[in-house]
């Protein structure tokens, strides 16, 4: 889309030409109440984005100016963004999050992949020896702490025969949160791999999980596996293992599920311990026709409407691990049988004093709650992430990234930069031989 001349401008950045990912000049601007990026390469032309539905609450969220721990860097600023991830001193945040892959075969291609993962296990590079595993977690435990969360992802993760020996290699290192990231499909249908998980120490389940509907599953992953999911829920609960529910939402597929998908969390918080909502963005492989493209700000006023009062628009707070405009959360609690949000209880003041910047990716709400309000239940996390891709890349916030992955060759990476991939899934060259793992 392309805007009318009659435009404000926020601010100034960087971002990258979505077809040949290059580096370009970019710009903040509102029309009309909305906010968008835009942004021109002298080679492929000018190119608008949605970021924001309603400026006042994309200014209100912003202003959420949290305290963070500097990051300990590992290159030197040479070329600039996007070149030097890994992470460069300009970097500003420290990691809460690692994501570690533990190979790039999957038991399913789904239509919809940042990773571009295939089924074809001859597409796919070998798994990763356990050395190199022990190397990339002694990696994190340096440059980023024990206290540092593991998501041990692919690719599937059940999918390697070491997953076990990973998550204990972990463990022994010294690392007490250790997430699986994972389609459900193997925990679905055996109910003892999911104890054995247990066993070996991992601290949750972070579960795709699209919907309630089998033509979801049918859409965004190629399979009727609504089933499966429900099944692999009941698991983890017979094995005491506790579930994040991961939704990308896209709309006209899922967008109006939102709310069935928060009923269904709110029923099972004995298993379910938070959802994430995720907008859907253009990494890797997209074969799914979008009605609209949504952002962070269009998936909170669309899950407040659905949850029915339950959830106001401002009872969404930026989470502060990473920039404001990067991941927002409420978390639910309950007393004398009424629900309602945690940040109703707080104030601006309250949530900085409170607030611990080494708190993991989606606990910042659930740690202050047991500081400050130690009478209540567990509740449920919600946690919406706005994931960039090549059309939406703002390098500002990028420098404020605190959710990454480690690549093959020890350095951590931004998510958003790591999965950034051209309008065709490509990655550019010589990023794609840095950071290893053979993806398109």
């Amino acid at each position: 889309m392309n805007l009318d001349l009659d435009y404000t401008v926020l601010d100034n950045t960087e971002s990258v030409c979505p077809d040949c990912l290059e580096v370009v000049k970019a710009q903040v601007v509102v029309q009309d109440k909305a906010v968008y990026l835009i942004k021109e390469c002298s080679k492929h032309g000018l190119r608008t984005t949605p970021l924001w539905p309603d400026i006042e609450h994309y200014n209100w969220m912003r202003e959420f100016k949290l305290p963070y721990v500097p990051p300990i860097s590992s290159t030197k600023r040479e070329k600039g963004c996007t070149y030097d991830c890994g992470l460069c001193t300009s970097h500003l945040r420290h990691p809460t999050l690692v994501e570690i892959e533990v190979t790039e075969r999957c038991n399913l291609r789904c239509p919809v992949c940042f990773m571009g993962a295939e089924e074809s296990q001859k597409a796919a590079p070998p798994d990763p020896e356990l050395s190199a595993i022990e190397y990339l977690y002694k990696e994190i435990l340096e440059k980023s702490g024990a206290q540092t969360s593991i998501q041990l992802t692919g690719g599937e993760p059940t999918f390697s025969p070491k997953l076990l020996e990973i998550v204990r290699m972990g463990r022994k290192i010294g690392f007490e949160a250790i997430e699986v990231n994972t389609n459900g499909v193997v925990i679905g249908k055996d109910p003892s791999y999911i104890q054995n998980l247990a066993e070996a120490g991992i601290s949750g389940i972070y579960l795709q999980f699209d919907g309630l509907t089998t033509e979801v599953y049918k859409t965004i992953r190629g399979a009727d596996l609504l089933e499966c999911k429900l099944q692999a829920i009941e698991n983890c609960r017979q094995a005491g293992v506790q579930v994040v529910l991961a939704m990308t939402v896209i709309a006209g597929i899922n967008d109006d599920q939102m709310g069935k998908v928060l009923e269904f969390a709110l029923q099972n918080k004995d298993v379910i311990a938070g959802i994430a909502y995720q907008p859907a963005f253009g990494s890797g492989r997209f074969e799914v026709p979008m009605e609209q493209r949504l952002t962070m700000g269009d998936v909170i006023f669309k899950l407040a409407d659905q949850s029915k009062g339950l959830i106001q628009p401002y009872d969404f707070w930026p989470l502060g691990c990473s920039h404001p405009l990067c991941s927002s959360s409420t978390y639910l609690v309950e007393q004398q049988g009424k629900i309602e949000p945690l940040t109703r209880r707080l104030t601006r003041q309250d949530y900085f004093d409170s607030f611990d910047p080494h708190s993991p990716q989606g606990s910042v709400f659930l740690d202050i709650a047991l500081k400050k309000f130690p009478e209540l239940d567990p509740g449920l996390t919600i946690v919406i992430m706005n994931y960039m891709d090549a059309l939406s890349l703002d390098l500002k916030r990028l420098r404020e990234c605190s959710m990454t992955v480690i690549a093959r060759d020890g350095r951590i990476v931004p998510f958003c930069m790591y999965q950034l991939s051209n309008s065709e899934g490509k990655k550019r060259p010589e990023l794609e031989a840095v950071y290893g793992g053979g993806k398109k």
